[in-house]
């Protein structure tokens, strides 16, 4: 099983690469209708400013996950939504049949257990992480998207590539594709379970990808 060391100024955390991993066998299991993406790698980010700074794209098309909890439960649900919007949690607590008291943010040791990842790392995959949890998508989501990064990369930025450890040795005969149509508008970005490594996908594969029994569309921004 692959890991890898990221660090910023402040903090060095070990990954695990294994639900990035996971996902991406998801993802290349779609051979009759395949899924548009594009990989990067990129300097460890944890912010969403960070994220679209290295990968070039609005703030706007950035698919920001957090994971809330039940209070008192383990009922964990996945909060997806754009990256320059902040969550309401009157409307998630509603959505989910609870008064807002009861709500609360997981904690960092609870996102490790649940995703798989650290914080910053968690893709907007709930159905696809070490424990299932259910997805609220915003849905002002569809309409956050934006053309792919450029391929004219800054300095510390590059595609990923199928020869990089993090990739699953059971795939190492897909072929990844190194570009995505630049007319497109409808792609969104996210980091996909590491903090080193960036996705840009269409919203609507993305969808597909998660799978339409995994998720709810609904009103959850501020």
């Amino acid at each position: 099983m692959a890991s890898v060391i990221t660090s910023s100024e402040n903090e060095s955390e070990e990954e695990n690469s294994s639900t990035f991993q996971n996902i991406m066998r998801h993802i290349m299991s779609f051979k009759d209708d395949p899924i548009s993406i594009l990989l990067i790698r990129h300097p460890p980010v944890r912010t969403s400013i960070e994220a679209s700074n290295q990968r070039q794209v609005p703030l706007h098309s950035g698919a920001k996950a957090m994971l809330v909890c039940q209070k008192n439960t383990d009922q964990f649900t996945l909060i997806v939504l754009p990256a320059h919007l902040s969550c309401d949690n009157k409307k998630i607590a509603s959505i989910l049949g609870i008064s807002q008291s009861k709500l609360r943010m997981a904690t960092e040791d609870e996102v490790r257990k649940i995703t798989g990842c650290i914080p910053g790392a968690v893709p907007p995959f709930g159905a696809l992480f070490p424990q299932y949890v259910k997805t609220l998508i915003d849905e002002k989501m569809s309409q956050s998207t934006s053309h792919p990064p450029p391929l004219t990369f800054h300095s510390q930025v590059k595609l990923f590539s199928t020869n990089d450890s993090e990739w699953p040795n059971d795939l190492s005969h897909i072929i990844l594709s190194e570009t995505i149509d630049q007319n497109r508008n409808d792609c969104i970005n996210f980091n996909i379970g590491l903090r080193t490594i960036s996705c840009s996908i269409p919203f609507n594969d993305f969808l597909k990808v998660l799978g339409e029994k995994n998720y709810f569309i609904c009103d959850i921004s501020k």
